[in-house]
């Protein structure tokens, strides 16, 4: 590259640089990266974890993620928190006409006390998407996630998927 190309180019650049960084300043800050789903209020993101599954519809798999929140205050179960949140999100889904039924059933053990529970969540929609809270009590909790996945073929469940995923955190 000439000189005179070499300064057009870092040119351009700083131009680049400077408007991705105005916009951030306009935003409220750098670009980060966030969890698929809203955070509940007052609860502090953990991680994702991907939690896949083959489609019950002649189609690819279904991307699922699952954001992990601790310290949820104000659980939608409407128990008192704090709790767990895990909350899947399937961007695409199965599309607008398709549906599909989702049994999630999340088994958990605080590793710290010895406690342990399951919660089960059935769901209905265009995607799996699905919401679910564990209140371990204080401690390091571990948890599995089991999806049974069908189709909405005028039944529930119909060519049923079934996907097994683990996680952790600290509640």
């Amino acid at each position: 590259m000439r000189t005179g190309q070499h300064r057009a180019h870092r040119g351009r650049r700083r131009a680049a640089a400077a408007v991705i960084a105005a916009s951030a300043t306009l935003a409220g800050g750098l670009a980060t990266a966030a969890p698929a789903a809203a955070a509940p209020y007052g609860a502090k993101y953990v991680k994702t974890i991907r939690c896949d599954s083959p489609s019950p519809w002649p189609a690819g798999p279904l991307r699922i993620f699952v954001d992990v929140f601790t310290d949820v205050p104000f659980p939608s179960d409407g128990l008192p928190g704090p709790a767990i949140a895990l909350s899947a999100n399937n961007p695409g889904g199965s599309g607008p006409i398709l549906e599909l039924t989702t049994l999630t059933t999340v088994r958990w053990t605080n590793r710290t006390t010895g406690r342990s529970g399951v919660v089960r969540v059935p769901t209905r929609a265009h995607s799996a998407n699905w919401d679910a809270v564990i209140h371990p009590g204080h401690g390091a909790v571990s948890f599995t996630i089991h999806q049974k996945i069908g189709a909405l073929a005028f039944v529930p469940m119909v060519n049923p998927q079934y996907t097994t995923c683990r996680g952790s955190a600290t509640a």
